[in-house]
């Protein structure tokens, strides 16, 4: 499949907001049909954890985007139902 020239990646960025306002980043290896939060809220989770040295804090607000676009966006309460939904533990569990 050939590429184009703007385009980093195949896979969409997750872009996370945690309620002290550190943004992480992420390349989420899925499809853009059907986007995979779980994956893009680990990830997010363990870059935070590694970055700062501490536990993440909740998640204020997440999104999906590739070249630009965002693809979905997630509210907190979303996030917390995607990670109840998928049985990810909670921040409170990890600490």
């Amino acid at each position: 499949m050939k590429r184009d020239r703007k385009s980093r990646s195949l896979s969409p960025t997750f872009v996370c907001v945690f309620h002290d306002d550190v943004v992480t980043r992420m390349t989420v290896y899925t499809l853009e049909k059907k986007l995979d939060v779980a994956r893009g809220v680990r990830l997010s989770r363990h870059a935070y954890q590694q970055r700062t040295g501490k536990a993440p804090p909740e998640m204020a607000k997440a999104h999906f985007e590739k070249d630009g676009t965002t693809l979905a966006s997630y509210s907190a309460s979303d996030l917390v139902k995607e990670i109840t939904n998928s049985n990810l533990p909670n921040r409170k569990q990890e600490s």
